[in-house]
């Protein structure tokens, strides 16, 4: 919201933002998500529709700059990530998110990306959570038994679909760690 509020002729609520957005993160033509595209081409067109649905008064190499300023603020659950790096001793592990190409340099900063075993990315992958296809792709990238397979995840909708594919499943957010390492102890036993 701080980015577009920033960028905007005119400021609006955060109601309105988010009712805007979620219009424009999907392209109808496409049917494609700015989650799950990754070309230039594809971006522009999304940065366009935004600029013209928010009046940006921005060129996209300062939305873009604006964007990583803004969401480089975002608190993130440094415990979990902790956490999951000290689990490469014992699993693999891996990451799984909706995010849009722009926020690869911030949750690589965050994340260090690195230290995951598997990282898919909706906009790498060109589907996303909660399209079963993704989960598909996932379980024919690591070769891993569902049944081993640990998901942790705070959307419902996502959790279900991995329940379908007879995945282990753990519904909870950041907020939640020792819900998490309830969860996964019990799968490690």
């Amino acid at each position: 919201m701080n980015v577009i509020n920033k960028l905007a002729k005119n400021k609006l609520h955060a109601d309105l933002i988010i009712e805007k957005c979620n219009k424009c993160d999907h392209n109808n033509e496409t049917n494609k998500y700015i989650s799950e595209i990754n070309t230039k081409q594809e971006i522009q067109q999304w940065f366009n529709k935004q600029k013209e649905i928010f009046d940006l008064q921005c060129n996209y190499e300062e939305f873009y700059n604006v964007y990583q300023e803004e969401f480089d603020k975002v608190e993130y659950y440094k415990d979990v990530i902790k956490f999951a790096h000290s689990l490469k001793d014992k699993c693999k592990i891996g990451i799984l998110s909706n995010l849009c190409s722009f926020d690869r340099p911030r949750i690589d900063k965050h994340y260090n990306l690195s230290k995951f075993d598997y990282v898919w990315l909706s906009f790498e992958m060109n589907c996303r959570k909660s399209n079963e296809e993704i989960y598909i792709m996932l379980e024919n990238d690591c070769k891993i038994k569902p049944k081993n397979i640990l998901f942790i995840d705070d959307a419902e909708k996502n959790i279900n679909i991995a329940k379908k594919r007879k995945w282990n499943v753990c519904l909870a957010n950041g907020h939640e760690l020792d819900k998490i390492k309830q969860r996964v102890a019990h799968l490690l036993k």
